[in-house]
């Protein structure tokens, strides 16, 4: 199938870096980090679907890796961050071939509404057998809801990514592998109108 020209311009990293930094609030990354991702010292964290890895440098401290299947993205971010991160074009599936295990954080932004299905089961299934026992998945992801304002829903429907679904949706995919700790439907982290759906989830008990 041919991908659209939009698909295609949002696959080069500057394209990409620039309407993200163009449309975040100042606010963004420190509420990511601060009330979700709550990094420690030390905090081993795997980041699928990285992209360009913007949010590294707001991640002091912590032992990153950056995982995407666009080698744009990771070239971009190699040059960018160097040895501040570890960055490699691959599938989860692949995570063994690197000598990687289990990580403290997980981080799946922004990565749920491009996947159908089938594939979103896949990956939640092989997300739990990477974290560690006390450990944190979170994600990100825009979202339908009921009354969304009409930028909003415009926005959603016109995403590039062709899965967008609602809050209870999201969370039937989660529930199914981990415990849901945090769950909130946000409309404050981008400079227009704009439903985020927010998880914190954990291994189930």
């Amino acid at each position: 199938m041919r991908r659209s020209l939009k698909t295609r311009l949002l696959e080069v990293a500057k394209v990409y870096s620039k309407i993200q930094d163009a449309i975040i609030s100042p606010n963004f990354h420190k509420v990511l980090i601060s009330e979700y991702i709550r990094p420690f010292p030390n905090c081993t964290v795997l980041d699928v679907g990285c992209g360009p890895a913007a949010i590294l440098k707001h991640l002091p401290e912590v032992k990153y890796f950056g995982l995407d299947h666009n080698p744009k993205y990771i070239s971009a971010a190699s040059k960018k961050y160097g040895s501040e991160g570890t960055f490699i074009c691959a599938e989860v599936d692949q995570l063994s071939d690197y000598g990687l295990k289990t990580f403290d954080r997980i981080l799946l932004l922004a990565v749920m509404h491009h996947l159908d299905d089938e594939k979103l089961v896949n990956l939640i299934t092989m997300l739990k057998e990477r974290l560690n026992q006390g450990g944190m998945l979170i994600t990100f992801d825009v979202a339908f809801e009921e009354q969304q304002n009409i930028v909003a829903k415009f926005l959603a429907k016109n995403d590039r990514g062709e899965h967008v679904r609602t809050k209870q949706q999201y969370l039937e995919f989660l529930s199914a592998e981990f415990t849901v700790v945090k769950a909130d439907l946000r409309h404050d982290l981008l400079r227009v109108p704009y439903t985020h759906f927010f998880t914190c989830s954990e291994e189930i008990s």
